[in-house]
């Protein structure tokens, strides 16, 4: 048990620094905490060494703390970006920009001329991939 939560308490501790996989991170630092505590018991019972043991607790502490800080801190992130996407498409400045002719009269105009050179540029070198439509 000992050597089973020192493996899961890196490989939590590692996945909980990784942005995106703390998720993966707090079960495994939470299983590789709870072996080795029952790991840690079982070793001075049994007047083995439990050094194995308590860095697997150690480990599955640290994935944990790690883990649940980045839960936290991507919650609030998003809440707030949330937040500012939802003032921004309410400003009357934005929707007057978004709403404006000349603007999507430009964006269109510079939208076809990309595509007409894509077509030219795919006329003249066939093997090239063809523009989407």
């Amino acid at each position: 048990m000992a050597v089973a939560a020192l493996v899961l308490g890196i490989i939590g501790t590692l996945f909980a620094l990784i942005p995106g996989l703390f998720w993966v991170a707090i079960p495994l630092a939470l299983i590789g905490l709870i072996l080795g505590i029952v790991g840690r018991k079982a070793a001075v019972t049994n007047n083995l060494p439990t050094g194995t043991a308590t860095a697997g607790m150690v480990l599955g502490i640290i994935g944990l703390v790690i883990g649940v800080a980045m839960w936290i801190i991507c919650g609030y992130l998003v809440s707030n970006a949330k937040k500012g996407f939802e003032k921004a498409l309410n400003d009357p400045e934005f929707q007057k920009k978004l709403n404006d002719p000349k603007m999507n009269k430009d964006f269109d105009d510079a939208f076809k001329k990309a595509m007409e050179e894509a077509a030219k540029k795919q006329q003249q070198d066939p093997a090239a991939p063809a523009p989407a439509k």
